[in-house]
């Protein structure tokens, strides 16, 4: 099992279980950040997450629970993610003309499924 994995995997699990520990603009820096992720580095992409955990005093419940998350990794957990995008980080084993999701796709997903809104939903007014 790699540690880069482990810990895209836990960045992941982390946002889907525990979303309300990021403020509204630490969610606005992270959809920036996932942009500008690489397509093929799991190590690098690793790295960037986690610097972004520890570069804000704001997200250090976040990074507390990813830290908990990467001890709690299954090995069931990281065959199943690289199945995904492919052991050691390689492309995945899908054929070529089936689509694969990246880490990178893999994270900006999670971002983009529980983020809170970007402006807040108003009610219409109601007709009389």
């Amino acid at each position: 099992m790699s540690v880069y994995e482990n810990s895209v995997i836990s960045f992941i699990k982390v946002i889907e279980t525990n979303a309300n520990l990021l403020t509204p603009p630490d969610w606005d820096n992270l959809k920036q950040l996932s942009n500008q992720l690489p397509n093929d580095d799991i190590e690098d992409i690793s790295n960037q997450l986690e610097n972004w955990l520890k570069a804000s005093a704001s997200r250090q419940e976040f990074f507390q629970r990813y830290q908990e998350q990467r001890e709690a990794v299954t090995d069931a957990e990281v065959r199943d993610f690289q199945v995904i995008i492919g052991a050691g980080g390689s492309k995945s084993p899908t054929p070529a003309n089936q689509p694969s999701p990246a880490a990178k796709d893999m994270i900006i997903n999670s971002i983009i499924r529980h983020s809170p809104p970007s402006t807040p939903q108003t009610n219409p007014p109601k007709n009389k």
